[in-house]
């Protein structure tokens, strides 16, 4: 997916979010926008979003001096989390079709995502009851059911803390039609999820877990090292979550799966969905449709 210029001032307005969460110092979260937007002129529209606002977090790592400004936010979405898995374990045991059911659990789960909103607008229970009760506003279920029919290696592309927990079910559900490899992030970036977070919330007990060699907002192309597009090319299907996966891989050839929620205009535009509304996309089934 290529930016915008409205993508160009999201970045922005992402440059002062982290740097709230980063930093009570008005000069410092000054010199974080300030530095951000620097770098906007610079910027190609050809790139995706992902990629350009990655600029933002450096800045802001950089700036304040800490490599996880988000470490404390991620632990409680984790906690958070974990404190309604029993639940959502014991809904999955008794639905009549639980890979259905743990598709749209994770999904709910994507409302988590501290790049376009504040953690206090997270409402996770009101997602799980949304994501149960409204079907994805684009559905490809059906292509996904049928690719797990000859699928021996699902690359599992994770998005954040917190949401890790509903992957995690939907992982366990997955593991029962194919060999599953999650992926993290190597380093820490917003409240995407690390090898930290994977061990924290038991997902390294379920399957194997790799990091896809950076701190990158999604799998940026451009940016991912090529041993881990090699392990991409590898897969027989990707399954991507959130906007940052989506903005990256969409384009990716092979059998990729995306599933999120669509949180800004542009995004929402890009799935052919209204914003708010959830979708669970087949690239290849899209691009049939022209």
């Amino acid at each position: 997916m290529k930016s915008t210029l409205d993508c160009l001032e999201c970045i922005a307005a992402q440059a002062l979010r982290a740097a709230r969460v980063a930093t009570d110092d008005l000069e410092l979260q000054r010199r974080i926008l300030d530095e951000t937007v620097k770098r906007i002129p610079a910027m190609s529209l050809d790139e995706s979003p992902a990629a350009l606002s990655k600029a933002a977090y450096d800045l802001t790592n950089a700036i304040t001096g800490q490599d996880d400004p988000y470490a404390a936010l991620k632990q409680a979405q984790n906690d958070a989390a974990l404190a309604l898995e029993p639940e959502l374990r014991d809904s999955l045991e008794h639905a009549a079709d639980p890979l259905e059911m743990a598709l749209h659990l994770a999904a709910a789960g994507n409302v988590i995502d501290l790049g376009v909103q504040h953690a206090d607008d997270i409402d996770m229970p009101t997602a799980i009851c949304d994501a149960l009760n409204h079907r994805f506003a684009v559905d490809h279920t059906p292509q996904f059911r049928a690719s797990l029919d000859t699928c021996s290696d699902l690359l599992y592309l994770l998005d954040n803390a917190g949401e890790i927990v509903f992957d995690k079910l939907l992982i366990g559900q997955l593991c029962a039609y194919t060999k599953v490899t999650a992926v993290v992030k190597k380093a820490p970036i917003i409240n995407d999820v690390t090898m930290a977070d994977a061990e924290y919330v038991g997902l390294t007990d379920i399957c194997p877990v790799i990091d896809n060699g950076g701190a990158f907002i999604g799998a940026p192309l451009s940016q991912i090292p090529e041993s881990f597009r090699a392990r991409m090319e590898t897969a027989d299907v990707i399954l991507g979550k959130g906007q940052g996966n989506y903005e990256t891989v969409d384009d990716f050839p092979g059998d990729v799966f995306l599933m999120l929620k669509a949180k800004c205009e542009i995004i929402a535009h890009h799935m052919g969905v209204e914003k708010g509304q959830v979708a669970l996309i087949s690239t290849r089934a899209r691009q049939a449709l022209g």
